[in-house]
């Protein structure tokens, strides 16, 4: 019994000192989404570039930057964002979409 108050004691810690880091990041990330619905795309960046800055080893915002620069046709910085994305994700399906765009734009 008293085990298990120490795990529960020792998660929730855990959870109290390290939810601001990721609440940080997800924010910009939540920013960033909501401007590229709204066809902000430089404001979208700059959430990214914070989020990057908190998280740099998270694909997704890799991902985000990549699919950003593509749309404003900025086709080196969009190749230089999927291939930080292939580098920090171990995920088959994201590792697949990155290789299909970069080839894609590598094509241009």
């Amino acid at each position: 019994m008293k085990i298990f108050r120490k795990i529960n004691l020792i998660i929730c810690l855990l959870i109290i000192f390290l939810n601001p880091i990721y609440l940080q990041s997800g924010k910009h990330l939540k920013n960033a989404i909501s401007a590229m619905e709204a066809g902000l795309f430089k404001e979208a960046l700059k959430q990214l570039d914070i989020a990057e800055v908190k998280e740099p080893k998270n694909a997704e915002v890799y991902k985000l930057k990549a699919l950003l620069y593509e749309a404003i046709n900025e086709n080196q910085n969009a190749i230089s964002s999927w291939n930080n994305c292939l580098i920090n994700t171990n995920d088959k399906n994201l590792i697949k979409e990155a290789k299909i765009h970069i080839d894609h734009l590598k094509g241009y």
